[in-house]
């Protein structure tokens, strides 16, 4: 199955740094949230990840989750996280990466925008500025916020474009 926007949000189940799991219904119940794939030693995972916390801020301010999910152990998921600081809740997976299959993830970072009913709302692979921009708008209708939120700190020090 392509975990594309339209299309339902893959089942999964990843284990926490520090403990305990989270799967879909942690995203879907509380009226949906954002799923992003990242690997520790990818420059543009550094970069991007550790500035969406505006974004997982006004989450969490409604109840609702911004997970993050690393393709690596556990130890060197909380390496990055003690180091860049990871906004949200921080998973991991080893290989085979069945989550991160199940989403088709190619390049890091993805996120994704999942909505209430479980439905992929809306899918960036890489870092494009324009469209981490634009995804306000997106998650403020997909997870009914009632307000754009903010999604990026200091984007002005970002580049317009960076590869996963």
């Amino acid at each position: 199955m392509s975990a594309q926007p339209g299309n339902p949000a893959p089942r999964f189940d990843v284990a926490l740094v520090g403990g305990g799991f989270r799967s879909l219904p942690d995203i879907v119940e509380p009226g949906g949230g954002i799923v992003v794939f990242l690997k520790s030693d990818c420059e543009t995972s550094r970069l991007i990840v550790p500035r969406l916390g505006p974004l997982a801020r006004s989450l969490a301010a409604e109840g609702m989750l911004f997970l993050v999910i690393a393709q690596e152990g556990e130890a060197t998921a909380r390496k990055f996280q003690e180091e860049l600081g990871v906004p949200g809740s921080l998973a991991w997976e080893e290989v085979p990466y069945h989550a991160s299959a199940d989403y088709g993830i190619r390049s890091v970072p993805t996120l994704f925008v999942i909505d209430g009913a479980g439905v992929i709302a809306e899918r960036i692979e890489g870092f494009m500025k324009r469209e981490y921009i634009a995804l306000g708008a997106a998650v403020e209708q997909a997870l009914a916020l009632g307000d754009i939120p903010p999604i990026l700190e200091r984007a002005e020090d970002l580049p317009e474009f960076k590869p996963g």
